[in-house]
């Protein structure tokens, strides 16, 4: 795949228009998921349905912020968004997600949101894409 081909399709994927999305969500390193996953699987005890997300849901606003602040190098079009927020209303209000289940099962603490967008770039980096 070309890199502006995954651009573009990363682009279409976030369902960016130029702007970045007025969306909060939680956000969990694909590590993580990996482990919570095998965890739930082996424990006799898990049922039922099990969070696996940072206990805190971060506004697309912190993220374009922490990236603009720690990568300034890279234009945020390259990442695919404009400075500039959508007007998209209902998707920002503030929740949590709550993990519980998923510590009780014995699952550790989840990487924070630095390090899993601190990996996504490097991946990025590593395969050329950016």
């Amino acid at each position: 795949m070309r890199k502006s081909d995954f651009r573009a399709d990363l682009c279409f994927g976030l369902g960016t228009r130029g702007e970045y999305p007025n969306f909060r969500g939680g956000f969990v390193h694909i590590d993580d998921v990996a482990a919570a996953q095998i965890l739930a699987m082996e424990e006799p005890k898990a049922s039922g349905r099990i969070l696996c997300s940072s206990s805190v849901a971060h506004h697309w606003s912190e993220i374009i912020e922490m990236l603009r602040t720690k990568y300034p190098l890279y234009p945020l079009y390259i990442l695919c968004f404009t400075p500039k927020c959508g007007s998209e209303e209902g998707r920002d209000m503030p929740h949590s997600l709550d993990p519980r289940k998923i510590h009780e099962l014995g699952f550790g603490s989840f990487k924070s949101l630095d390090e899993m967008f601190d990996d996504c770039i490097k991946c990025f980096q590593d395969k050329g894409l950016i």
